[in-house]
């Protein structure tokens, strides 16, 4: 009996995970093409200071171009497109957005896997030294060091390490590290304070089983979702970084198409963007809660 309440608790929180999902991606797509559309500016382009195009056929292009973009026409449009695998074309690159995509997926993909797993580790380093040994030098080491990083703006840990040509996912590891920081200290903190783990230190259990066992195995469904979460806070590092040191990933393309205000490949990356850190956020929280049902 208890095994059927466990199924359908899942089923139901599996059904309202993916109607969260759904909900997240076509909301977040929809504020994204919003804050384009009516961003100032966003109705002049090169033909309106053209001085070979007569004013009747400029007024002309103009309304043309206000009807193709008239918001909610133009973004169901888009969706029943983009459902179909189609994503338009760039207006400013003349570039079909899934190629875009495409192409530059890889190279922020590495950047951000590599980064948030730097982040997390270092993280759990610092908040193991402040946390484990009691001793307030450690913990002092520790504040100290997620506050430094914490003060520097990710952009500027790019540079550095852009001009030292040292790998740039170093630079969002150090980015990310005091943000998960606090989160890991505490963790650890109720870990540390639990009778259980305080039960088996008085029976003697060896180091290697008191870590697997009752530290990482106690706090497994807070690492998932810290996990998903941390995927969410690489994607806000990546876009400055991938900017200011011309590297040509998703970051770089969604800073190019918010200056040029190209509201077909904004869009696209909106719902691509939305749509994986929605996956990698609720995928943290189900298995968590899964874990937690467990």
């Amino acid at each position: 009996m208890t095994g059927a309440v466990d199924k359908q608790g899942l089923a139901a929180r599996l059904g309202l995970t993916l109607l969260n999902l759904v909900l997240v991606v076509v909301i977040g797509g929809f504020a994204a093409a919003a804050l384009v559309r009516y961003s100032p500016g966003f109705d002049v382009d090169e033909n309106s200071w053209n001085p070979r195009i007569s004013a009747a056929t400029s007024e002309a292009l103009h309304a043309s171009r206000a009807r193709e973009n008239e918001l909610p026409r133009f973004y169901l449009n888009y969706l029943s497109a983009a459902l179909r695998g189609d994503f338009g074309q760039s207006d400013s690159l003349k570039v079909p957005v899934s190629e875009l995509l495409r192409d530059r997926a890889p190279v922020t993909t590495r950047l951000i896997v590599f980064g948030t797993a730097g982040g997390l580790f270092l993280g759990a380093l610092l908040a193991w030294l402040a946390v484990w040994p009691r001793k307030s030098a450690g913990e002092i080491f520790s504040v100290t060091i997620s506050g430094f990083f914490l003060a520097i703006p990710p952009a500027v840990l790019a540079l550095f390490f852009f001009f030292e040509e040292a790998p740039l996912w170093i630079a969002v590891a150090f980015a990310v590290l005091p943000r998960v920081f606090g989160t890991i200290r505490a963790v650890l903190a109720n870990v540390h304070a639990s009778p259980s783990l305080l039960a088996a230190r008085a029976r003697g259990v060896r180091p290697l089983t008191l870590a697997v066992r009752h530290v990482a195995g106690a706090a497994l469904p807070q690492w998932i979702a810290l996990a998903g979460v941390t995927l969410v806070l690489a994607f806000g590092v990546i876009i400055p970084i991938e900017a200011l040191c011309d590297v040509p990933g998703i970051g770089q393309l969604a800073w190019k198409a918010a200056l040029s205000r190209d509201l077909p490949l904004l869009c696209g990356l909106a719902l691509i963007i939305t749509f994986v850190v929605a996956c990698a956020q609720s995928l943290g929280e189900l298995l968590g809660w899964e874990g937690i049902g467990r």
